[in-house]
């Protein structure tokens, strides 16, 4: 954020976020400098990397083609009947558990699993989805397009709810692949006969049409394409089977802590769940399912890789969300550009990256949500908090915003989270906060949370955000509401004028603050809670059992997110009050 960071005595004088125009500075953050994590590349050496693939990193317009401007394209409206493209749909349900289950077979089948050589044996690992379900078949199933059940305790919508979603984003899903096919042609590119391994360079048009989402069967190339995989996989080239075959029968604490967790890892998901698949008990049916072979592999990959990191909970639904996109190789490397660049130090061991963003997401809030903050910015006696208090004092709400960096919003309606990480893997980190300020005006603007803090105190009025925007996410089943409220300063926040350079400065000054305050005797600054006050977090009834629970987090793991020595407590005492 613009201006200078300093600290006088203990007055904290935060920098004042600016606002940009549409020209945003690039993302220059390096690696080493937001990662101090071992990396083994000592031990998995690799020779000079091979050649980028032809025209990688630029395009050329095929003389043939002829020069196509997309620019009209991209402006003409988004849904648009289109034939052959199962447009008029018509909603059926099925009860019949024997068809649900032959679709959920029909749906497990597209992921199959191929030998690839490794060092000096074969390897088995699993590819991604290689295609998917028409329409019709999606609206007779219980499962969406991508294994999950269309309907389950993570969702805020009926089965109805989500079908009637389901055609209207059938159509618009069709006239976007439509305008990302003109715009691969335009630029040299071919897709028709599949799914494409080169995309056109970055620019405000591509940027334009990638925050209107990526064809569901191209997103893991697109991904791996602007993430910047290729340079990280050519330059290692080998390393990620080398370490799978070093670590194969490893025993230690982290995987001990993977093997408890594989099987939590979206037992909602036909992939990662085979009981789902319905079909008779036999011994191959109790084999596991070939994607928790491969996810406990790249878990195990990374703890080995990333020592300082080793493994953190929520790390498996990263990876296992990716590992319905592209491969375990491309999985991997995804994952430590994730950790090293996009949200640095956030899953280490300390949970340092994600005190930084907390705070920086509150200055955040502080400067483009004045009014979001009169509520949470107090204390319970509705004291509001000063300046130099801000990082030290963060509010009770970062209990739940901290699980939007940790898991990177897996636990929205599927489709809403993979647009978000269509967009974070293209314009970075500051997709997660845009995102996050955008959910949290959504909140503060809700006519219900609006009715419910008409006539309340400053502490209820505190709890009643709380539990909203705990809520609150998991009804946004369309994504295409998040995406235009978070971008169009007309009709929407703006938000997209938050810069990277922002957050960059912001997350210096953040972890400089920090560290000054770390090193003071008795400060109130700590990440670190009590056994006795840990245990009470745990069991308290008051967070409905669910303050972090997406698919299964333990408490135990995500309340290190905790600044307040007492906080638990006091959540604990208001909760109950307001219960009686």
């Amino acid at each position: 954020m613009t201006g200078d960071s300093k600290s006088s005595g203990s007055t904290l004088v935060t920098p004042v976020p600016h606002r940009p125009g549409n020209g945003e500075s690039t993302h220059s953050r390096t690696v080493s400098a937001v990662s101090h994590n071992y990396s083994l590349l000592d031990i998995y050496d690799s020779p000079s990397p091979p050649p980028p693939p032809q025209g990688f990193g630029h395009t050329q317009i095929d003389e043939n083609t002829g020069s196509v401007d997309i620019d009209d394209i991209l402006e003409q409206p988004d849904i648009t009947a289109s034939t052959n493209d199962n447009t008029d749909l018509e909603i059926k349900t099925v009860d019949d558990e024997s068809t649900n289950a032959s679709i959920a077979v029909d749906l497990s089948s597209s992921t199959q699993t191929s030998t690839t050589a490794s060092t000096n044996d074969s390897q088995q690992f699993t590819t991604p989805i290689t295609s998917y379900p028409n329409s019709e078949t999606i609206l007779k199933s219980k499962f969406d397009r991508y294994g999950f059940k269309k309907v389950s305790s993570q969702v805020n919508y009926s089965n109805d709810e989500y079908n009637d979603w389901f055609v209207g984003y059938t159509k618009y899903s069709s006239v976007i692949k439509k305008k990302w096919t003109l715009l691969l042609k335009s630029n040299g590119l071919k897709s028709s006969t599949s799914p494409p391994t080169r995309f056109p360079p970055k620019s405000d048009k591509v940027k334009k049409l990638i925050r209107k989402g990526i064809p569901p069967e191209w997103r893991g190339n697109a991904w791996f394409f602007y993430a910047g995989g290729y340079e990280r996989l050519n330059k290692h080239t080998g390393v990620y089977e080398r370490i799978v075959k070093d670590t194969t029968g490893i025993h230690n604490k982290d995987t001990e802590v993977i093997e408890r967790d594989l099987n939590r890892t979206f037992p909602d998901n036909i992939y990662f769940n085979k009981s789902l698949q319905g079909s008779n008990t036999t011994n191959e049916d109790i084999l596991e399912a070939s994607t928790i072979t491969s996810l406990r592999r790249v878990l195990t990959a990374f703890a080995h890789y990333q020592p300082q990191i080793g493994y953190c909970q929520s790390l498996n639904f990263l990876v296992g969300l990716l590992l319905l996109f592209m491969s375990e190789e491309r999985a991997f490397w995804m994952l430590v550009i994730l950790t090293e660049r996009i949200i640095p130090k956030v899953h280490s061991a300390n949970l340092e990256g994600v005190h930084i963003d907390q705070g920086v997401l509150m200055l955040c809030i502080k400067e483009y949500i004045p009014h979001l903050w009169s509520i949470l910015g107090k204390n319970f006696e509705g004291e509001q908090l000063s300046e130099d208090k801000i990082l030290t004092r963060l509010p009770p709400i970062t209990l739940v915003t901290s699980s939007w960096f940790m898991s990177v919003f897996i636990g929205l309606p599927i489709e809403t989270t993979l647009r978000i990480w269509d967009i974070l893997w293209y314009e970075g980190s500051k997709t997660l906060f845009r995102v996050s300020l955008t959910i949290s005006k959504m909140c503060l603007e809700n006519p219900e949370f609006q009715v419910s803090r008409q006539n309340s105190n400053s502490e209820v009025e505190q709890i009643e955000l709380f539990q909203f925007m705990q809520n609150f996410p998991k009804t946004i089943l369309d994504p295409n509401i998040l995406v235009d409220h978070c971008f169009k300063k007309i009709g929407g926040y703006g938000f997209g004028s938050l810069s990277q350079d922002e957050i960059n400065q912001c997350r210096e000054f953040v972890s400089k603050q920090r560290a000054k305050l770390n090193n003071k005797k008795h400060t109130a600054l700590t990440a670190e809670m009590s056994d006795d006050e840990r245990r009470a977090l745990e069991t308290a009834g008051a967070f409905d059992g669910d303050i972090h629970d997406v698919y299964g987090f333990h408490r135990s793991i995500m309340s290190g997110v905790v600044w307040n020595k007492n906080i638990s407590n006091i959540m604990k005492k208001k909760f109950t009050k307001k219960s009686k």
